[in-house]
Order: structure tokens, then sequence, then C-alpha cells
């Protein structure tokens, strides 16, 4: 959840596959591997932004 739009929340799943662990949008398409949390992260950052218009 982005704090200053509360608007911008998300859920997110950590599954396993038969190619390893993944962390998948709750609209089933994949963010990274498991094991790469610094993209995952990167990833849910970006969707969850606000744009700001000051």
């Amino acid at each position: 959840m982005n704090p200053e739009a509360s608007a911008l929340t998300e859920n997110i799943l950590a599954e396993r596959g038969a190619d390893g662990w993944w962390y998948w949008w709750s609209w089933a398409e994949r963010i990274s591997a498991a094991d790469d949390l610094n993209m995952a992260a990167e990833r849910v950052a970006q969707v969850l932004a606000a744009t700001s218009t000051k």
C-alpha cells in the first residue's frame, strides 16, 4: 500500500511453480523470482508509486 495514496494497494502472492518460487500480482502476472527480492521491491514500488502534481 502506498501511504500517500491509499487507493494504490495491491496483494502480492508468493507461490511455488515447476520452475521455483515466484512473486505474483493479484492479476496472475509474475513479478520476479522469489530469490530476487530487490527486483520484486523495485517492480512493486513502480506500480504503487503515486504521481505528483506539485
